[in-house]
């Protein structure tokens, strides 16, 4: 189970890397596909709070979402076992 919150001054490469359970809320946000290429790069440098405005994201519900991901996926971790 994850102890961490997701904050605007993370890293989008290494929330994605660390919870690939949030990958789904950035494209759901229109964010394009940080895994690959040229977005990939810019992952690795970009905090989260830099990708809500580049996109036009209200920063508040994106972080609001990706904390839910994360409560939900360790939530089905500890049903399954």
């Amino acid at each position: 189970m994850h102890n961490q919150t997701i904050e605007g001054d993370m890293r989008v490469w290494n929330v994605l890397q660390e919870h690939p359970e949030t990958y789904e809320v950035f494209r759901r946000f229109g964010c394009p596909d940080m895994r690959k290429g040229f977005f990939a790069m810019s992952a690795h440098i970009m905090k989260i709070s830099w990708a809500a405005r580049v996109h036009h994201i209200e920063l508040d519900r994106l972080l609001s979402d990706l904390n839910r991901a994360i409560e939900r996926h360790d939530e089905e971790m500890i049903a399954r076992h």
